[in-house]
């Protein structure tokens, strides 16, 4: 039987970067997208986090599981530092897209530069990577830059400006001592190989999550 997995996001320019990663990395899976753009929409007005964003993110999570997929992807960074609320409710293994990036930053660097271009997830990352660090006795040091007219520019279509911006903002974290450089939203992607081009490391969430749920979906077949 193909597997199935859902993958929840709060915005639509998120969908196409995780599913080319499961079509180069596993092109059998069959993927069904859950999008609820209000979400991200409605953090930004805030500023942060509150009640309804939390009912919300349930609402939907509970939506994907009735789908009967096999596991969950959570690819909204607003909503990964909150996916353990959701987990008592869930009976399929659900994962932070940015999870096993950020994983794999802590145990590597120790001055870790974090690109966001939407004002919240710059600091959820930053929350997210200093706990991670605790958890795993590490230390580091993390610098954020955010350029929000870099997703202005994605969503009017304007990838390679997109890209461009990432590449700026990641320039002045390298500048200020960065050793390497996580692009916090899926939706950064497609500016990896620009960012690339300054000359250190850029950690990007897709390949890593896809690898990271295939493995959550097998273990629990074991």
């Amino acid at each position: 039987m193909t597997m199935k997995i859902g993958v929840i996001h709060a915005t639509c320019n998120a969908v196409p970067p995780l599913n080319s990663a499961f079509k180069k990395l596993a092109p059998d899976v069959t993927l069904l997208n859950f999008v609820d753009e209000n979400i991200q929409y409605h953090a930004n007005q805030i500023k942060g986090m509150d009640d309804k964003i939390y009912r919300d993110f349930i609402h939907i999570t509970i939506k994907a599981q009735e789908a009967e997929v096999d596991a969950i992807i959570v690819a909204c960074t607003v909503l990964t530092p909150i996916v353990d609320v959701v987990k008592p409710f869930i009976k399929v293994p659900i994962l932070a897209v940015d999870r096993p990036m950020l994983e794999k930053a802590i145990n590597n660097y120790k001055k870790i530069g974090v690109v966001a271009t939407n004002a919240p997830s710059g600091p959820a990352t930053k929350t997210q990577l200093e706990k991670l660090a605790s958890e795993f006795g590490k230390t580091a040091e993390v610098d954020v830059e955010i350029n929000t007219q870099a997703m202005t520019e994605l969503k009017a279509g304007k990838e390679k400006e997109h890209n461009l911006l990432n590449r700026v903002a990641a320039a002045e974290l390298k500048k200020r001592g960065s050793e390497a450089v996580i692009l916090s939203q899926i939706t950064q992607a497609s500016a990896e190989q620009e960012t690339a081009s300054l000359g250190i490391p850029v950690l990007t969430s897709p390949r890593e999550a896809v690898e990271a749920v295939l493995k959550a979906v097998e273990d629990q077949k074991q």
